[in-house]
């Protein structure tokens, strides 16, 4: 409702007036009352009414006083003047005339007649109301011009002529004025607080001069401003609207509507940083500087790099899974954060790194060990699951917990834990040159115990059992395959040929040809 405020020296009228007529029903309500003129005064400017009963002759100053006074005042502070009813009797009636010509809207004589003030405050009541919704309806045309006006600029990066509808606060003296853009990425804050984003930021930013735009599913605060301590101060404030992850990005401080231009595009460029930091307050050039300075995009080739990177780590994370040994694979998985962690390398490309380490390893896995039950349901979803992911730290944690439910698969709760590991680690990988010593030290145990150990397991010598493993796989590659019998020597674990034929020959009692030989005989007999 509008406000309306009494100054009149007696006491009496100002009761009458109060209850003469039904303000609530002429849409006024009382805010304050005077009984001087420069009471008058300071009660206008405090309390700034829409409309003042004003008596013409008052203490101290004359209702012609005050409404000079009012009518500066509210013009220097580019305020909305209240509208005026002065009261006077049949004697003040030039008085009355010059407060007319002053921009009174109206004069009662007094007593007053109720019909008359009911009438005068519901003409004066709808002319307020008409002003304000003309005001409000330019003030929108203005804002929306200077909205689209903005829009074009940014999304041609061409600078247009300025046309006079728009807000000419943001625009005046705009080749020496100062501009920055701020992005808030509609993606990275909460579904229930979008619809009051925009206001809340009104609110931030409320002592700038500023247009808030749409943009890609984001908004967009355009500051003219050079001050950047305040904008980082507001920034920090606005980040508390989502303390659960970075969502703002900002460009920095350039002169000129170019300027706008280039802040944007600056912003908006650093949203592909989002993924990589979610506890930072904002993006920003001086910030991400802070940790690299160099903030080009891998090529190609550099993305090829990291595929072989990637590659030699698969081979190491192969080794501590088969091993069951939890504190190597920790170390190296976060070895393999740093790797990932590389903010040059955009978004896409590293969750298409990580699926791939992943599904890479799982396939390794499998071929190694088929009888492991290692291609559950989970690992599956892979790629769904890292894709979905907003943050790096998100992707990473889903991968080092694949890590580790894979290590489990290599887990036994028995006494004979250790042999059976290395049981399953030569027959991984027998064709390496395997030592005693090498596998105490790869399973932290003295080599002689372990020789003990794995007797008393297999029944034979730890050579025994690697030379039998060894001549089975020859027998299987000479009966399935067309491999020289030194290719074959060399894919079992034998560099030395001869030595190959020695051992294959006191186990099968046959060298490798004959045993070729007979395997071929059988199958043309059976044909």
């Amino acid at each position: 409702m509008l406000k309306f405020l009494i100054a009149d020296d007696e006491e009496n009228i100002r009761k009458g007036l109060k209850c003469i007529i039904d303000w609530e029903a002429c849409g006024f309500k009382f805010c304050g009352e005077a009984s001087n003129g420069k009471d008058a005064v300071s009660q206008i400017i405090d309390l700034q009414p829409d409309l003042v009963i004003l008596d013409i002759k008052m203490p101290g100053l004359t209702g012609i006083d005050v409404l000079n006074q009012i009518m500066s005042y509210f013009t220097q502070k580019n305020l909305p003047v209240p509208a005026f009813i002065i009261l006077s009797g049949y004697s003040d009636f030039e008085y009355a005339k010059n407060a007319i010509n002053l921009g009174a809207k109206a004069y009662l004589l007094k007593p007053v007649d109720e019909d008359e003030l009911q009438k005068t405050v519901t003409a004066i009541g709808k002319e307020i109301l008409e002003s304000r919704n003309l005001k409000e309806i330019s003030k929108n045309a203005k804002v929306l011009e200077t909205k689209e006006y903005l829009m074009k600029i940014i999304q041609t990066e061409k600078i247009s002529e300025i046309k006079n509808s728009v807000d000419s606060n943001f625009f005046d003296n705009s080749e020496n004025a100062n501009y920055q853009a701020i992005l808030f990425s509609l993606d990275y804050y909460p579904e229930n607080y979008k619809s009051s984003l925009e206001k809340s930021l009104s609110n931030y930013f409320s002592f700038f001069t500023k247009v808030i735009l749409n943009v890609n599913n984001s908004i967009v605060v355009l500051l003219k401003t050079s001050n950047e301590t305040a904008v980082i101060n507001c920034i920090e404030r606005a980040a508390k609207l989502n303390t659960q992850r970075t969502y703002i990005t900002c460009g920095q401080n350039y002169m000129g509507l170019e300027g706008i231009i280039k802040s944007y595009n600056e912003a908006f460029d650093l949203q592909k940083y989002l993924y990589y930091f979610s506890k930072l307050n904002c993006i920003s050039i001086p910030e991400l500087k802070k940790i690299d300075s160099n903030l080009e995009e891998k090529t190609e080739n550099d993305q090829r790099e990291d595929k072989n990177i990637i590659n030699s780590f698969i081979d190491t994370l192969i080794f501590c899974i088969e091993t069951y040994d939890k504190n190597k694979l920790e170390q190296i998985t976060n070895q393999l954060h740093d790797t990932f962690f590389h903010i040059q390398t955009p978004e896409s490309i590293t969750k298409k790194n990580m699926i791939y380490c992943l599904l890479e390893l799982r396939n390794k896995l499998v071929a190694k060990y088929p009888e492991r039950e290692i291609t559950d349901g989970a690992t599956f979803d892979v790629v769904p699951q890292i894709l979905e992911k907003n943050t790096f730290e998100e992707s990473f944690f889903y991968l080092k917990n694949q890590l580790f439910s894979f290590i489990e698969n290599f887990n036994f709760n028995t006494s004979d834990s250790v042999i059976i590991k290395v049981i399953a680690y030569i027959k991984s990988n027998y064709a390496s040159d395997l030592k005693l010593e090498t596998l105490g030290d790869m399973f932290n145990c003295n080599s002689a115990y372990l020789g003990k150990k794995f007797k008393k397991y297999t029944g034979v010598q730890f050579n025994t059992y690697l030379d039998n493993l060894r001549i089975e796989e020859a027998k299987n590659k000479l009966i399935n395959s067309d491999l020289k019998i030194y290719q074959i020597s060399k894919l079992v674990g034998y560099a030395n040929t001869d030595y190959f034929f020695m051992k294959f020959k006191k186990s099968t009692g046959m060298t490798p040809k004959e045993f070729k030989n007979k395997i071929d005989m059988e199958k043309k007999l059976n044909d």
